[in-house]
């Protein structure tokens, strides 16, 4: 198959997934050392007809964490951090922090509170750090550390707060000067902590149905994942979300914005060594364990990295979903595949089609890719 039936299969395939309902996406990969190649297919403004474009910025939700624990190796790579020390030497008052490891905030295993399902959407609403951890301490359930992996956003927070007080710096402006700039990545912000192209953003859109009449109070029992109630009523209609999550409420778990063809770059940069030491890049891919995550294709959490499954291989990187995007980032070691994918629809309902049908074009888009 040459490379240019590739790509016009590749395109039959975004096209599809916007005939199925989806409003606009974009799709990168590389072959090892190869170039970046990017797709886009849809509407990036449903209200103005514009199409989407490859430098048009994407709100990338949890792949932020990714850039936000890399951030924290390059520190413990200086050894300003170490990675074994309690998180009480700057969180003394936090509970149980003498008991934390600053690796255990980035691994889903700190046993933290959890605040995502429980945040409330004020679309104007400016979230200090620390507000968001106090919103964990209230709402969610704390347990012992280093137990199994649960999925935790507060660590994260934590991770964020952390590196701004030994830096003096904002968390967006140490990410851009550690890992953004050397890798030469001018496509991606984080929008919480600094200034950013917002006319470059793409609109998102969000699908909020009324909820099945058996849906259980659990997520994985159809329950919707955020509190939607007051930002926009039930309606079998996509609508307009952009607004609805402000970034401050994300932080360094999910504030991000960026482009497929940056997230390559920054993928390919971490498994070629060009970012982090060897010892490093071990820290956030290796040493993992078994989670999970219903409605996802995570296998196994190491920091700020999943292995994951597609298209029946296993590949490392990191999802994300945050009210109306949806964005995949993963490399495949033995092939040397690495691709990212983007879309501006999603759910609060995590199996239906709006939050879910990405992962079943990568699968796709892999196998169109692996047998050219």
């Amino acid at each position: 198959m040459s490379g240019g039936v590739t790509l016009a299969d590749l395109s039959r395939l975004l096209q599809g997934y916007i005939n199925d309902g989806a409003v606009g996406a974009s799709l990168a990969f590389s072959q090892g050392d190869g170039e970046t190649v990017t797709l886009t297919s849809g509407l990036s403004d449903r209200a103005r007809g514009i199409p989407v474009s490859p430098t048009q910025l994407f709100k990338i939700g949890s792949c932020t964490k990714t850039f936000t624990v890399a951030a924290l190796m390059k520190l413990a790579e200086s050894g300003v951090v170490e990675l074994g020390a309690p998180i009480s030497h700057w969180f003394p008052d936090l509970p149980g922090a003498a008991a934390i490891s600053v690796r255990q905030l980035v691994n889903h295993r700190g046993g933290l509170p959890e605040f995502e399902y429980d945040i409330p959407m004020t679309p104007d609403r400016i979230w200090t750090p620390a507000e968001l951890v106090d919103l964990a301490f209230r709402v969610g359930t704390q347990s012992a550390p280093g137990g199994p992996a649960v999925y935790n956003n507060t660590g994260y927070v934590l991770a964020g707060m952390l590196i701004e007080e030994v830096t003096g710096k904002s968390l967006g402006d140490y990410v851009r000067h550690q890992v953004l700039e050397p890798l030469g990545l001018e496509n991606t912000w984080s929008p919480s902590t600094e200034s950013f192209p917002e006319e470059r953003m793409v609109r998102g859109y969000y699908h909020r149905p009324p909820p099945a009449a058996d849906a259980g109070a659990g997520i994985a029992a159809g329950a919707e994942m955020w509190r939607m109630d007051g930002v926009l009523p039930y309606s079998d209609a996509l609508q307009d979300s952009s607004d609805s999550f402000p970034f401050t409420a994300a932080y360094g778990c999910g504030d991000m914005v960026s482009t497929p063809g940056d997230m390559i770059a920054f993928i390919r940069a971490l498994f070629g060594g060009k970012l982090l030491a060897d010892g490093m890049f071990r820290e956030m891919s290796e040493s993992r364990v078994a989670v999970s995550f219903p409605g996802t294709r995570m296998r196994e959490t190491g920091a700020g990295l999943f292995q994951s499954s597609y298209a029946d291989r296993l590949v490392y990187g990191h999802q994300g979903s945050i009210p109306g995007y949806v964005t995949v980032m993963q490399h495949e070691p033995k092939s040397g595949l690495t691709i990212a994918m983007t879309s501006n629809v999603g759910s609060g309902y995590r199996m239906s089609f709006y939050a879910s049908g990405l992962h079943q074009v990568l699968d796709q888009a892999i196998g169109i890719i692996m047998d050219s």
